[in-house]
């Protein structure tokens, strides 16, 4: 009875106000602008601004909100029907209009396969026709789309084998944190993180799959779930947060030599964590009055990619003009797929956790 009533009584918890969407799009933009100045080169006359965005990686902290929201989602309607529609209407429409192809005689065979990897979890596939210089992938950013939707099937599994939702909540923390310790270990020995490209599918599978990265969102996972204690220490208090973040990440990159990328040292990552939580609780209904919940973070993030492989392809702008153009044009994609795509299929969404901007 009282392992029913728990789990009631998260179900019919509403998220509050918080600044997830304004987060999201600041990582985008994290990715976008990294990307951008790796390939327009312009990162080093960028200083410090590309320094102070290198210690906010933006795929660590989409894993970290992927993990709290969607598990939250999950123990308020625990639908697997439910769950499965709004997790494909979230991803599937905006990526399967996101692409273009270089002008290029195609292999049939290859064309098809491409195809067959985006229409399910293959995002990341990256076929020969499309792994040649300048870009050497159709869109880069697409590898964390295939992580995402296994992430999404593996929270109905992680419910379902350890009945978490019904545990008590200090033992529901001892599984989570001995599942994340676990896969950060496994992390530690992966054979590949970093997105593989030139045509062939082994070398790029071992970084699309889940394995090295779910110890984030289970971190995630573990916020949400404790969200109330933590939220006594860190909501409204982001800029000491923020400020203890960047001095721990400042000193650990220039004196340990850590590592803050997509697969971030453990501490700095849990920093990240902390200042991510802190922000999306500090001031909250910031993200609300800046975007009205008009959110547009996915759409950067997925068109970037074919924006500045146009450009490198192309040569109709290079250097900061090319990043700037590059930035522009993805923020206008992203906000068009919003619009038309984005929002008109949210809207098909069931128990969605807050309901987006109305279409007028």
């Amino acid at each position: 009875m009282i392992a029913q009533a728990r789990v009631r009584e998260r179900a019919q918890a509403t998220l509050p106000a918080n600044n997830f969407d304004l987060i999201r799009l600041c990582a985008a933009l994290q990715v976008g602008y990294v990307h951008c100045a790796n390939h327009f080169r312009t990162l080093d006359a960028d200083r410090p601004l590309s320094t102070l965005a290198s210690l906010f990686p933006g795929v660590p902290v989409f894993f970290f909100i992927s993990g709290y929201l969607i598990s939250l989602s999950f123990e308020r309607n625990p639908s697997w029907r439910d769950y499965a529609r709004n997790r494909a209407l979230r991803i599937y429409p905006a990526t399967w209009l996101c692409g273009f192809f270089a002008d290029k005689v195609v292999p049939p065979e290859q064309f098809f396969a491409w195809v067959a990897a985006q229409l399910t979890i293959g995002q990341f596939y990256n076929p020969a026709f499309i792994s040649q210089p300048p870009i050497w992938a159709l869109n880069g950013s697409t590898w964390t789309i295939s992580v995402e939707l296994q992430f999404y099937v593996l929270v109905p599994l992680l419910y379902g084998a350890v009945a978490l939702a019904r545990l008590p909540r200090p033992r529901s923390n001892l599984v989570l944190l001995a599942l994340a310790a676990l896969f950060l270990a496994l992390n530690e020995v992966w054979p590949g993180k970093e997105p593989g490209y030139g045509g062939a599918l082994g070398p790029q599978l071992p970084a699309a799959l889940f394995v090295p990265w779910f110890w984030m969102f289970l971190v995630g996972v573990l916020f949400q779930r404790n969200s109330v204690v933590l939220g006594r220490w860190l909501a409204g208090r982001f800029v000491y947060v923020a400020l203890a973040y960047v001095l721990l990440a400042s000193f650990a990159l220039h004196q340990w030599q850590w590592s803050l990328k997509d697969s971030p040292q453990p501490l700095l990552f849990l920093g990240l964590a902390c200042v991510t939580f802190s922000a999306a609780f500090s001031a909250p209904a910031l993200s609300q009055r800046l975007l009205r919940r008009n959110d547009v973070s996915y759409g950067f993030y997925i068109y970037h990619e074919p924006v500045i492989n146009v450009l490198l392809l192309t040569g109709a702008a290079t250097g900061r003009a090319a990043l700037i153009l590059a930035i522009v044009v993805s923020l206008v994609l992203a906000c068009a797929s919003w619009v038309l795509i984005e929002r008109p299929a949210l809207a098909l969404k069931r128990h969605p956790l807050y309901v987006h901007a109305d279409r007028g």
